[in-house]
């Protein structure tokens, strides 16, 4: 609605114009609108973005490019070459193995 855009987020409750300036006066409206009087909890992601970041460096792995994953994940390449050694059969390496067989 067009008359949405007329309110000033200063005069919305604190976590109202903290979420304004992240995702825009129209969606907090509609934020509130669906969910006002509710206490929202938003788990921690870590664990579901870890098994994302983990499956895509085992999809990327190809033998010999853990320094590279390293600096492209942000992680030392000794967590590297844990996580290949800990999911072997996941690794692209295998992959190719398996497939020449």
């Amino acid at each position: 609605m067009e008359w949405m855009n007329d309110i000033d987020p200063e005069i919305l409750p604190e976590p109202y114009r903290r979420l304004v300036g992240l995702i825009g006066i129209e969606n907090v409206l509609r934020l509130a609108e669906e969910f006002q009087g509710m206490s929202i909890y938003f788990p921690k992601l870590d664990g579901t973005l870890k098994i994302v970041r983990d499956k895509r460096i085992l999809d990327e792995y190809n033998g010999s490019n853990i320094k590279e994953l390293a600096r492209k994940y942000g992680l030392t390449e000794n967590w590297i070459r844990q996580l290949i050694a800990d999911n072997p059969v996941e690794s692209s390496q295998m992959r190719l193995f398996e497939e020449v067989l």
